[in-house]
């Protein structure tokens, strides 16, 4: 597995499932549908960057 585009094919295929935030599924492919898992836990969610970039300046 590669990327997420080749997780979505297999998915699409039927030969596995993945967790996504809630915010990818909005961007998600026509041929999958979301279910909201109401029960998991709460996950902590971060922001990436390059480290060389302007946002480096956010941290502080």
């Amino acid at each position: 597995m590669r990327n997420l585009t080749q997780r979505f094919q297999l998915i699409a295929l039927g030969r596995t499932t993945v967790v996504i935030p809630e915010s990818a599924g909005a961007d998600l492919r026509r041929d999958l549908a979301t279910v909201p898992v109401l029960d998991a836990p709460p996950v902590p969610t971060v922001i990436t960057w390059p480290p060389h970039s302007a946002f480096v300046q956010l941290l502080t």
